[in-house]
């Protein structure tokens, strides 16, 4: 019992004392696997790069996303590095749709015409935006092993693709070279 007890109480009092502590993102430093730095260097330049050419070349029309592919070995969240290019494009005032609401708003839109919902806040019919313009994209690498050290070659590419003509409108490539100590190998 007291066995018992003594290990309770040490685990209970370093599980209490464990903190929890914030940094800012832009002072990240790089790790073995994807991390901030690649997330924030990739979002820096897709958005900039993409914000640039739709108010230059581009000028109109309304872009949408398709998922960004991982085709690497290590687990990242696409929809994260997704959200933010997103999210930083919508505040340099780049247009977007998000066509995968279309069927809730048709719905809605239906039951405005029963009478069951008030003038002033129906849905009007014939507002929607169609997307004149795609962004896709992939996150592929290649990995070697040379005198334990890991050297991972990391792409994001990303491209947009017009609807109407299915070209290649823009383009953007953002790489990154790290190279990790691999305990064991290759000693």
């Amino acid at each position: 019992m007291r066995i018992l007890f003594t290990s309770l109480f040490f685990s209970y009092f370093f599980v209490s004392c464990s903190t929890v502590s914030y940094q800012k993102t832009d002072n990240a430093k790089a790790t073995k696997q994807w991390g901030v730095v690649e997330v924030k260097e990739t979002v820096r330049n897709m958005s900039h790069s993409l914000s640039k050419y739709y108010k230059t070349d581009l000028k109109t029309g309304y872009l949408e996303w398709k998922s960004l592919q991982n085709s690497t070995s290590e687990h990242i969240d696409t929809k994260l590095i997704t959200n933010e290019i997103l999210n930083q494009l919508t505040k340099d005032k780049v247009p977007f749709v998000d066509t995968s609401i279309r069927e809730d708003a048709t719905t809605e839109m239906a039951f405005g015409k029963t009478g069951m919902v008030s003038a002033d806040s129906r849905l009007a019919v014939g507002k929607f935006k169609s997307p004149s313009h795609k962004i896709k994209g992939e996150i592929n690498e290649v990995v070697n092993y040379e005198v334990g050290s890991r050297i991972q070659y990391i792409t994001v590419t990303l491209f947009l693709v017009s609807l109407e003509t299915n070209q290649i409108v823009w383009s953007e490539q953002t790489n990154f070279l790290k190279t990790s100590r691999v305990e064991g190998y290759g000693l």
